[in-house]
């Protein structure tokens, strides 16, 4: 055989072979990327659905769960176990449970602590499969991450075997394929130790930028979910920290000043206890919505923790400040009551930057010395700093 025939079919050989190993690493990450998303995604859908049951029977057990024969309303309930997302899980356990607990809201004779021991039942079951089912994706993981190492060991071992130039390719291909791969569970382990702001680099090979692409999809929206509250729709404590940091941070670089303002709904408690925790939720919503209209663009309402509402308000002065806290005052004073509430009313503190201080804890402070200062004076008004100190209650935004 000639030279050029040799180093032609050598060459050939290599290049069907490096082909072939190529074709296969692409194929099957592209195989283990279904396989992983199919399966994240069955698991989420199914944790999401037996988180939604909880919250419906912690619901219907907080207002209605003591009724006896309140079974019809605790149907619906029951019917979220039907969920298609559940069809392929155990909730054997967590349907006599169910059954046991719908059984005692029919006996007359159940006593509450029975009744609450049979819903405590009921959610810790509910609570087991929501762990199982993050036990499986837990353990599905390195098993992916074991079969993509080995299949990329195998695939060095034989381009080794052929032909010891074919270094550079292997190299090349170790390269575009397992770096991303080990990157993104790198990045896999920092959401799991709590770490948000993780990102999953994107590179490599189209499956594998797909890969990166879809977890940083189910990473934003993880970090979407922990930075939103869940009844209001507003950014959370969390999120709300966050963004005053920042803001502390800019105005430490760049003169400038901003505002916080404190805002908690006037005699909230007995709302609730008149009305109910139901309708105390709505209240709840519509004085967010009512925030959402009389903030500017650039501001940031957030949900700080029961009833206190909190905002963010940049670049701006005592005076602007005083008129964007009577906004949304105003805006809450003026929404019409529902038919199963009452009217609400809000008294706010607010504090300025650098005037009031200089921390987060200092801000707080001076915005809730003016907000117990509103409580005092007769609530449903705004505290704020000089030139504006108070606004009347009646005054229009």
């Amino acid at each position: 055989m000639h030279l050029r025939s040799r180093v032609l079919l050598l060459t050939t050989a290599f290049a069907v072979t490096l082909f072939a190993i190529t074709f296969g690493l692409s194929w099957r990450a592209h195989i283990e990327q279904q396989r992983w998303s199919r399966l994240v995604g069955v698991e989420m859908q199914s944790m999401a659905a037996l988180e939604e049951f909880l919250r419906a029977h912690n619901g219907f057990h907080t207002r209605a769960g003591r009724i006896v024969g309140a079974t019809q309303s605790y149907d619906s309930v029951v019917q979220l176990l039907n969920y298609p997302a559940l069809a392929g899980i155990d909730t054997a356990r967590l349907r006599q449970r169910v059954d046991r607990f719908a059984h005692l809201l029919h006996d007359s004779e159940a006593t509450k602590a029975q009744r609450d021991a049979a819903s405590a039942q009921v959610v810790a079951a509910a609570q087991n499969l929501i762990g199982e089912r993050k036990l499986e994706i837990a353990r599905q993981r390195p098993r992916l991450e074991r079969e993509t190492r080995a299949m990329m060991s195998a695939g060095l071992a034989i381009a080794w075997i052929i032909v010891l130039c074919s270094f550079a390719a292997v190299q090349l291909t170790l390269h575009r394929v397992v770096r991303p791969l080990e990157d993104l569970a790198r990045s896999a382990a920092r959401i799991a130790g709590g770490d948000l702001n993780a990102r999953a680099p994107i590179g490599g090979d189209y499956e594998i930028a797909q890969l990166g692409t879809a977890f940083n999809n189910m990473a934003d929206k993880l970090r979407a979910h922990a930075r939103t509250d869940d009844l209001t729709g507003l950014p959370n404590f969390r999120a709300f920290r966050e963004r005053i940091e920042e803001e502390i941070s800019r105005a430490v670089r760049y003169p400038e000043r901003f505002g916080i303002l404190v805002l908690d709904l006037d005699r909230f408690k007995q709302y609730n206890d008149r009305f109910g925790h139901l309708a105390g939720n709505e209240a709840l919503q519509r004085v967010a919505r009512a925030m959402r209209v009389a903030v500017r663009s650039v501001d940031l309402p957030a949900r700080y923790g029961g009833e206190e509402f909190a905002v963010i308000v940049p670049q701006i002065d005592a005076a602007a400040l005083a008129m964007v806290a009577e906004r949304i005052r105003f805006a809450v004073e003026v929404m019409p009551a529902p038919a199963d509430g009452a009217r609400l009313t809000v008294s706010i503190g607010a504090a300025l930057y650098p005037t009031d201080g200089r921390t987060v804890d200092g801000l707080f402070h001076a915005a809730d010395e003016r907000l117990y200062q509103a409580k005092g004076e007769g609530r449903n008004r705004v505290v704020s700093p000089a030139p504006t100190q108070r606004s009347s209650d009646r005054q229009s935004a």
